[in-house]
């Protein structure tokens, strides 16, 4: 039998085997009279009892008691009591039926924090029998692993983002090392938008959705769906029902990028300072932050970007989970031992083979940007040879080549669309 792969991930708890993911719970515990509220139920109602709801006690596990009234009842002492009770109730809604459970754990626990996972999973039905960095797991999925000596793995959690160097060392892949980046999660991006989302409330129809708790949760629920929208119209239509009335408000993809500016600057901050000591490196990007408006553009202009999902992330577990289980549960396996094709690692005369030739054969080199929604929309249709063009993008055009651009609506006059001739290598202007 298979084994069951936990994703530990505040922002998603996953549980899968080799059907697939069965069920992924948001890292949330709402303490109510007696009880506990677990997962998405909890996060739905977090802005309802900010005072009884918890969502750090993944990211902070720990045993410390916590203040007198924060916890119902005398079951509940600390934050690992809370990881215990959201523990227990996913292995039993999960139905686990297997001896061998591996938990895909982020590798900014401590060793302190593995152990008392271990204690807390011994009291539900769970059976942990291999531990392994999540962030390692994220790398050997990658369909284009092979390509690149490093990789640099991008998780974001529900408080911080999680910043990961696996490396390939002497025919196996090995983590280097891990950097949390705080105030840069899921959560934090929602923070931001709620702010944007309410100033422009207030602004176009003079409604303050955070003028009470209940009308606060409706824009909190709303805004996960809001961000998912279809923004290529060059903005998005934010419709809230509450004390009776429907509001509206119009909210620019300029602004909703404008507003994320000062996360997406500190991620890119952070992937610079280990990119510049990487060789070779990737970026391998946890599907959450490709989410993030604005960001995938930036990215690609430091590295190549892949995205992985839970369910490539499920894969790659099963895949390696012989190696998995064969370490026990007594440690966090941080290395794995892969196979890699030698036609991965061009020698350097290739390379320069290859650029001399594209160099020969090139009719023009040019650079192309989109400032403006609209413009961006624009760039979005451009295709060379049926590829889809970044923004900020430098391309080549050699012989055979189709450069297509198709304008589907009117602009506004307020973008700009540019492209710029660089080089011309045939005597044209």
């Amino acid at each position: 039998m298979s084994p069951q792969i936990v994703e530990l991930n505040d922002h998603g708890i996953s549980f899968g085997n080799a059907e697939g993911i069965r069920l992924i719970s948001p890292g949330f515990a709402l303490a109510q009279e007696k009880s506990l509220v677990l997962g998405a139920q909890a996060q739905a109602r977090s802005r309802l009892h900010p005072n009884e709801s918890h969502s750090r006690y993944w990211q902070e596990l720990s045993l410390d008691p916590l203040p007198a009234g924060r916890l119902p009842g005398d079951r509940f002492r600390h934050l690992a009591d809370l990881a215990h009770a959201h523990l227990n109730a996913l292995a039993v809604e999960a139905q686990t039926s297997t001896d061998s459970v591996i938990v895909s754990v982020p590798g900014s626990f401590s060793r302190q924090q593995l152990g008392i996972l271990l204690g807390i999973a011994k009291q539900t039905p769970l059976a942990i029998a291999g531990l392994v960095d999540s962030a390692l797991i994220a790398a050997a999925g990658a369909q284009t692993l092979h390509a690149s000596d490093s990789t640099i793995v991008v998780q974001q959690q529900l408080h911080q983002t999680l910043f990961t160097q696996v490396s390939w060392h002497e025919g196996a892949l090995k983590v280097d090392t891990s950097v949390a980046l705080p105030s840069s999660g899921s959560q934090n991006v929602i923070d931001a938008l709620m702010q944007l989302s309410t100033e422009l409330f207030i602004d176009q129809c003079r409604f303050n959705p955070q003028h009470d708790a209940p009308t606060e949760q409706l824009l909190y629920n709303a805004l996960p769906a809001w961000l998912a929208a279809d923004a290529s119209s060059g903005s998005l239509m934010l419709e809230l029902s509450a004390d009776g009335a429907v509001h509206n408000a119009k909210l620019p993809y300029e602004s909703l990028v404008a507003s994320l500016a000062p996360i997406r600057q500190r991620l890119l901050d952070q992937l610079n300072a280990m990119i510049s000591r990487a060789l070779n490196a990737q970026i391998v990007l946890c599907s959450t932050l490709s989410e993030l408006p604005g960001l995938m553009p930036q990215l690609a202009q430091l590295a190549p970007v892949t995205t992985i999902n839970a369910e490539q992330r499920l894969a790659s577990s099963l895949t390696h989970s012989d190696q998995i289980l064969s370490g026990g549960a007594s440690s966090l396996r941080k290395t794995l031992s892969l196979s890699r094709p030698s036609s991965a690692l061009p020698k350097k005369s290739e390379v320069a083979s290859e650029t001399d030739g594209t160099s020969r054969n090139a009719l023009a080199q040019f650079g192309i940007s989109a400032q403006g929604a609209q413009a961006a929309a624009l760039l979005s249709s451009l295709r060379v040879n049926g590829e889809r063009v970044a923004n900020a993008a430098e391309l080549t055009l050699k012989r055979g080549d189709s450069l297509t651009l198709s304008i589907d609506s009117e602009t506004d006059g307020q973008d700009t669309l540019t492209l710029n001739l660089k080089k011309l290598t045939n005597g044209a202007d």
